[in-house]
């Protein structure tokens, strides 16, 4: 029987649904999709606007009370476009799209999959600004995950089998060894015996294990830090959205922040989202630093997220904080040569961040190109294959064009380790 030559929408849509198979702390995370990229002569521009439900506030008794109807969007840049080349002959279009896959395909798909999932991690560790565990302690027992399951109840993230956890190989090893004897249904301890991980639906999360976790390093100060907020009140917002607060702070050390540093200020208790009040056993509202501050003393502005809001639809402190308030670095060390670091695992829900993919244009005059989108799943891939008269070769690339920013971030919480 003749073998029949792959076509390119056979090739394309292997593409896809490898990709979609191989990407792990991507694969739960909310994912938008844009097709609006690939039509010609209509560009749009570099970035896809994704809505956030709103939030009202109430009232009580029987009088009218009509709030603003603010449906707020989080603008998503593409700022990646990843590809990867490589060349196949006639006689690989002859083979079974099984066998083109495995040996075409998947190599090149993992590499794709691997810079997807190595940026989502990134971006979710240095935007994420709840924080448990010890850093250069591995968690041993499921309380530290079951204090970081509480941040996500106590900020309104829904119990709806959308959680996930997803940790490096070392922390993955310790928690497994840790558990091994307790008693939980057989099949899990099977999955865990034979594939060393955890398994889905453990302590109420799909449970994953990702290379690609980032490792953080803490900034530090030339001695026992003790920065304060500057001498004015009203720091924040009363009211409204943002994304980030800059905040007047002063030191009478010289102090480096690190992107992805956690801070906490005084008197300033998180909220729960609904019913506004400080959640929890008033636990302080962690904050993220989003803007490096490299060996510096005296005034500084310092950028966090989330923007401390303190009245409104949005709010999520309980005031401002107070002039002079104190600020609490986590894991800040005295000297860079002491700087403390860890990886930062994750426990979050579905709509903690966003992975935003769009369409590439299909060039023209090309041996074949050819474009696989699915909008359920919030994935696109381009395949384009030409012929180079100056080396005689035919080669082919794979490319996606994507874009990763917050969307709840108050719905993660990393545990370092």
């Amino acid at each position: 029987m003749a073998n029949t030559e792959l076509t390119v929408s056979k090739i394309t849509n292997e593409a896809l649904f490898v990709l979609e198979n191989e990407l792990t702390i991507t694969s739960e995370i909310c994912r938008d999709y844009d097709d609006q990229f690939a039509v010609v002569g209509a560009k749009i521009g570099a970035t896809v606007n994704v809505r956030r439900p709103i939030r009202v506030i109430g009232t009580t008794g029987p009088n009218l009370n009509v709030e603003d109807f603010n449906e707020t969007s989080i603008p998503v840049t593409l700022t990646t476009q990843f590809h990867t080349d490589t060349q196949f002959t006639t006689q690989d279009l002859a083979l079974s799209i099984d066998m083109f896959s495995d040996r075409v395909l998947k190599p090149q798909i993992a590499a794709i999959a691997n810079r997807i999932d190595s940026d989502v991690a990134v971006a979710m560790a240095n935007g994420t600004a709840n924080i448990v565990g010890v850093p250069g302690t591995p968690p041993t027992g499921l309380i530290t995950y079951a204090t970081a399951q509480a941040y996500l109840d106590a900020e309104g993230a829904p119990r709806d089998g959308r959680r996930a956890c997803v940790i490096e190989p070392f922390t993955n090893a310790a928690i497994i060894d840790s558990l091994k004897g307790l008693f939980v249904p057989t099949a899990k301890i099977g999955d865990q015996y034979e594939k060393g991980l955890m398994g889905r639906d453990v302590n109420g999360m799909n449970w994953k294990m990702d290379q690609n976790i980032l490792t953080h390093t803490f900034g530090f100060a030339t001695s026992a830090p003790t920065i304060t907020m500057s001498a004015t009140t009203g720091q924040g917002l009363a009211t409204g959205l943002a994304a980030t607060s800059s905040l007047g702070i002063t030191s009478a050390q010289t102090f480096t922040f690190n992107v992805g540093d956690t801070i906490q200020i005084a008197g300033v208790y998180a909220v729960n989202p609904q019913n506004r009040r400080a959640y929890g056993s008033n636990r302080l509202r962690n904050f993220v630093v989003t803007q490096a501050l490299s060996a510096v003393t005296g005034a500084q502005t310092l950028v966090v997220s989330p923007a401390l809001i303190y009245g409104g639809q949005f709010q999520n402190v309980t005031a401002s904080p107070a002039a002079t308030a104190a600020i609490t670095p986590l894991s800040m060390a005295s000297s860079a040569a002491g700087a403390i670091s860890g990886p930062q695992n994750l426990v979050f829900h579905r709509n903690s961040f966003t992975l935003a993919v769009a369409d590439l244009e299909l060039p023209e005059g090309v041996h074949f190109a050819g474009r696989a989108s699915d909008e359920e799943i919030g994935l696109s891939i381009r395949v384009v294959r030409q012929y180079t008269i100056n080396n005689d070769a035919i080669p082919c690339r794979l490319d996606v064009l994507y874009g990763v920013a917050p969307l709840y971030p108050e719905l993660a919480c990393r545990v370092t380790a």
